[in-house]
């Protein structure tokens, strides 16, 4: 439930966003990735955060945390290293470091920057940390690939929109919401479908809610119906006290759950409260009747007086 909660408030951030952006690369997302090597950790460390400096100063960054399937990554290629003759002695290396932008779902490329970088260090990740950290975000080569990519990814969008809302809408009637929301909220403002995608979300974040919803009050209903007492009640309302967020038509079915186990009980209690009198009713009756035989007995039975009048 997290999760609704969590797409809803992303939906209505790429709304600001689309009100109050009106550029293109604010329209498109870039998403940041390096191959780690375990041989270079700092390195790619700094390598990503560069990568991350370049996507925000030029507009390309994602506004609410969602991966998107175009990337740009880098890949850096030894054109020379040597081991200074120093004490202690030091890594020196020259890097041809290409920059790459494109679908990386698709495997597609771009466009691509390339920039030759050195560095030093005592070890060779602290050298390839040293090279990657004068990578020039103002790179006009790199402005340029940018640019590139963001055409190519407007043209995509152009073209892939229809066939994007078709996939989510196969996901969303096979009830895999997280691949459907997947689809959805990547697809930015420059697609001719964005408002139909972000309809879509808040359709779906209702929906999913719903269904959820609704077996949390199928699962009550279960536990009324096999116990309907004031145990079988308690537990049902145990299980909808997990409802989330309920829609108005879902409030609606819980309370008529509710209703219907106060009427049952109520009924239960009235019968029970009937069905003491009735007892109390036929024990004294079955008293009283067990003292009248047994006063005809007794009169039966009893010495009757002798009167001595006298003629008074």
């Amino acid at each position: 439930m997290k999760r609704i909660v969590f797409l809803l408030s992303v939906i209505m951030a790429a709304f600001s966003a689309g009100a109050e952006e009106s550029d293109l690369g604010a329209q498109v997302v870039l998403t940041p990735y390096v191959v780690h090597d375990a041989s270079t950790p700092t390195a790619d460390q700094i390598l990503l955060d560069k990568l991350n400096r370049i996507v925000t100063k030029y507009g390309v960054g994602s506004q609410n945390g969602l991966q998107s399937p175009f990337i740009i990554t880098g890949h850096a290629i030894e054109l020379n290293k040597e081991v200074t003759a120093t004490a202690p002695p030091h890594t020196a290396v020259e890097l041809s470091l290409t920059l790459y932008i494109g679908n990386g779902e698709e495997g597609t490329k771009f466009s691509t920057c390339n920039m030759t970088l050195k560095g030093v260090g005592n070890t060779l990740d602290k050298a390839y940390a040293a090279a990657f950290r004068k990578i020039n975000v103002n790179d006009p080569e790199l402005e340029n690939a940018i640019d590139i990519g963001r055409d190519r990814i407007k043209k995509y969008y152009e073209t892939q929109g229809p066939g994007l809302i078709r996939k989510a809408e196969a996901y969303a009637a096979a009830g895999n919401y997280s691949e459907a929301y997947g689809v959805l909220l990547r697809i930015p403002p420059v697609c001719p479908q964005y408002a139909q995608a972000q309809k879509m979300v808040i359709d779906l974040v209702g929906k999913e809610s719903d269904d959820k919803n609704g077996a949390v009050i199928r699962r009550a209903r279960a536990a009324w119906s096999a116990s309907p007492n004031e145990y079988g009640a308690s537990e049902a309302q145990s299980i909808l006290a997990g409802m989330y967020n309920p829609s108005q038509k879902m409030r609606a079915e819980a309370d008529a759950l509710m209703k219907e186990m106060s009427a049952r009980l109520q009924k239960v209690d009235d019968d029970e409260r009937a069905a003491e009198q009735r007892r109390e009713a036929d024990a004294h009756n079955e008293r009283m009747a067990y003292i009248n035989g047994a006063t005809k007995v007794a009169v039966a039975q009893a010495k009757q007086p002798v009167y001595h009048i006298h003629w008074w």
